[in-house]
């Protein structure tokens, strides 16, 4: 299980387009880290994909 991620080892090119998508949303590596797995596993159906309301 991917529980505590931090200590993955990323290819450079990986690790600096997190850190710039983190820099632009104005959030921790870890939160984009997530993000970006989240809706990556969103994408191929692994997870089902969330439902935003538009109030919240």
């Amino acid at each position: 299980m991917l529980r505590n991620v931090s200590g993955v080892p990323l290819e450079p090119a990986t690790e600096d387009t997190l850190n710039f998508i983190a820099g632009e949303m104005k959030i921790g590596g870890r939160t984009s880290t997530q993000i970006v797995l989240r809706e990556g596993l969103e994408t191929t159906a692994y997870l089902p994909v969330r439902t935003i309301y538009e109030e919240s």
